[in-house]
């Protein structure tokens, strides 16, 4: 078994995969690694097992066999760990404390957004993003009548958002009462808890949701009563994920100012793999306008528009592409933030000289298409996007004399949007186009595992030469010698040793020889044979029922991150239908030869 000694394996361990907070969080962290050579990053994410009453038993015990795979990080080979765990009871976080880290003690590690003593974190500074909401929505709106939908009292940046809120509201001598929260799961499900506090406060100007998935579940109350976010109510959510930018009307939302919470825990957690010392973090915020609480943190003035500054342009592209600077660009990729200096400081220049020569504005179209060919749109939201260049467009325009330099401008910025829009449409209907190819490959891979087997092992290799068709490109699957049945309370899962049964490299699928299958649990993540280029995996546990058949471990992809726990379900009952079928086959021979 080839295992790479040179290859420092990194763990980032969640909560959950699913949601919008942690699939920001683990893009935060994949995105930077690549600046560290020699680096793999390997995700183990579980889901929330609710509270401490169970009511439901069937899918508590799906929940405590999916979770499972957090066993992982104390039986592999782990350089180091960033550790997001999100809610944890008192009870829940005794037990990690007391036992479940104590085998991974000597490791390197980071907790991101929690109160665990005597540990490095890294969590945000909820206060200075709330109150600069608060400070303009007071101070600017003179709004008095606030409302919050909140979280559950076992999230401590829930409890630390409600009372900063709170607190802020006291400051202005705004009165705040039970009447003006309700608690929620946190969850993009809790349309019932909006409604309920909708219904107490119909006199409500602003509401502050404690991320964006609850505010999702705001705007579709609002829309029942037929209120609209920004005109009737004011909403404004935390996190600053993807979803804000996708919500209709677009969501403003707190997030991180400068540093994003992945990128700052993976720089800690490497001084602390490197012997040096550490100390917790608090990552500044800042609050993103949109269209439900518009809010800009600058104009584009005149004087800066003519002096056309480096740092003035810079700045415009830092607020229109705002995830940018989060992001790991290599040299192979086109720097945009350089391109973009290029053709707006050009329109500037042409504005303060009054003149365009048909060559320059030609020259501004090429690199504003390049601009977007290459990706912009990732950077940004639409709305957001939209509503900075009109701003800037609108300064041009006041200031502009030149009636012939002021149309090819326009032109040019009439371009700016159009392109934006046709890459969010080319984005959506690659997107379903995606989709319906990935329900037709399943289906013919549910059609491979239901043909009748001529051996157990022989069928196994029939599923696994069939994964491409479930869309997984890069990876590897671990079967273990025989299924383990999983029994409640059980604290050891995973045998000894695995086989690697199959590699996944750019969608080919290689089987090694025997021979060099076998290897030990502690090594799956650092074996030679997976693809180089590769860093970031997610690990799931390959079940069904109560049987645990293996391990999958595959390349982080954005549709992993809405259908690998899908995908793996599906492997998982492919290989119970294979051993269901091989069982009655030898029955059925077994009758026959007794005939």
């Amino acid at each position: 078994m080839k295992r790479n000694e040179n290859k420092k394996i990194i763990g980032l361990i969640l909560e959950n995969i699913f949601t919008d907070f942690s699939k920001e969080l683990i893009q935060s962290v994949a995105d930077i690694l690549p600046e560290y050579k020699n680096f793999r990053l390997v995700i183990l994410a579980g889901k929330y097992d609710g509270l401490e009453v169970v009511t439901d038993k069937q899918r508590q015990d799906y929940l405590t066999i999916y979770n499972s795979v957090f066993q992982l990080d104390s039986i592999c080979n782990f350089d180091g760990l960033i550790i997001h765990l999100g809610s944890m009871t008192p009870e829940k976080k005794r037990r990690i404390q007391t036992s479940h880290f104590e085998n991974t003690k000597n490791i390197p590690r980071v907790f991101i957004a929690s109160n665990m003593e005597g540990e490095t974190i890294v969590n945000y500074d909820n206060e200075s993003g709330i109150r600069e909401a608060v400070n303009y929505l007071v101070n600017i709106n003179e709004f008095s009548r606030f409302c919050m939908l909140g979280g559950r009292d076992d999230n401590i940046d829930a409890c630390a958002r409600k009372n900063i809120f709170i607190r802020c509201l006291k400051e202005k001598q705004i009165t705040f009462s039970d009447r003006n929260y309700q608690k929620t799961d946190m969850s993009d499900q809790c349309e019932a808890e909006a409604e309920k506090l909708l219904e107490h406060n119909p006199d409500a100007q602003a509401i502050f949701c404690v991320n964006d998935s609850v505010a999702k579940s705001l705007y579709s109350a609002m829309r029942k009563r037929n209120l609209t976010p920004g005109k009737d109510i004011l909403v404004f959510g935390f996190d600053n994920t993807h979803l804000s930018g996708e919500m209709i009307p677009s969501l403003s939302s707190i997030g991180a100012d400068n540093c994003s919470l992945g990128k700052k825990a993976l720089e800690v957690l490497l001084h602390k793999m490197n012997g040096e010392e550490t100390n917790s973090v608090l990552i500044p915020t800042r609050l993103y306008g949109r269209e439900s609480f518009h809010y800009e943190m600058y104009d584009y003035t005149e004087l800066e528009m003519m002096n056309v500054t480096p740092a003035f342009i810079e700045r415009m592209f830092d607020d229109c592409f705002y995830r940018y600077h989060n992001s790991y660009i290599s040299r192979e990729n086109v720097n945009l933030k350089r391109l973009f200096y290029e053709f707006i400081s050009r329109m500037l220049f042409a504005m303060k000289r009054r003149y365009m020569s048909i060559e320059s504005f030609h020259e501004i179209q090429r690199m504003i298409d390049k601009f977007f060919e290459k990706g912009a749109m990732e950077y940004t939201d639409a709305a957001k996007l939209l509503n900075s260049v009109a701003r800037l467009q609108g300064s041009i325009n006041i200031h502009q004399k030149s009636i012939a330099a002021n149309v090819m401008i326009n032109r040019l910025f009439l371009r700016i949007k159009d392109k934006a829009i046709c890459a969010l449409a080319e984005q959506k209907t690659k997107e379903t186009t995606l989709r319906l190819e990935q329900i037709r490959n399943a289906q013919e891979f549910l059609i491979t595992g239901m043909m009748p087997p001529d051996s157990e092992e022989e069928n196994t290799d029939r599923l696994l030469r069939s994964l491409g068709k479930l869309g997984l490109y890069n990876g590897a699957v671990y079967l273990f010698e025989t299924p383990v049945r999983f029994t409640a309370g059980q604290t050891k899962i995973f045998p000894e040793t695995v086989q690697l049964r199959c590699v996944m490299k750019s969608g080919e699928v290689y089987f090694p020889p025997k021979e060099r299958q076998a290897c030990s649990a502690s090594d799956i993540f650092s074996r030679n044979e997976l693809a180089l280029k590769c860093i970031s995996h997610v690990a799931f546990t390959l079940f069904y029922g109560h049987f645990i058949y293996g391990i999958l471990l595959c390349e982080l992809t954005n549709d992993i991150y809405n259908r690998g726990d899908s995908i793996a379900l599906q492997i998982g009952k492919a290989f119970y239908l294979n051993e269901l079928q091989s069982r009655i086959g030898m029955n059925d021979k077994t009758k026959s030869c007794q005939k």
